[in-house]
């Protein structure tokens, strides 16, 4: 059987996405044989107002970490406040209606918490 090791990256704060697909892409670089390394990013509260005003280096980082089996979330909640419909965001993103929530869910599926 495979070793399965989850992480589950929250990023509050629009300034800290390049700290979070670094964390996530250094994750998913020390791969072992017989390993499978999962990577689920969620952005909740302002960090999400980064999603549409991505530069091209932070972009190309989080479309690396889907290309690799990574999942990305953004708080529904948070694109509601900011007043940022869903159909403005490039298509490596997906949505959750609270980010806290999939937080506690994820947690409770035996996903490990990172807050860079």
């Amino acid at each position: 059987m495979a070793k399965e090791l989850k992480l589950l990256i929250h990023v509050a704060q629009p300034d800290r996405w390049d700290v979070a697909a670094g964390n996530a892409i250094n994750f998913l670089k020390t791969r072992l044989a017989g390993e499978e390394l999962k990577v689920i990013m969620v952005a909740n509260a302002d960090a999400v107002t980064r999603c549409i005003q991505c530069d091209r280096p932070l972009f190309d980082l989080l479309k690396q970490i889907v290309l690799d089996g990574g999942e990305i979330y953004l708080c529904e909640n948070a694109l509601r406040k900011f007043e940022i419909p869903v159909s403005r965001l490039p298509d490596i993103f997906k949505t959750v209606p609270a980010g806290v929530r999939a937080l506690v869910e994820f947690q409770q599926d035996g996903w490990r918490y990172v807050r860079p």
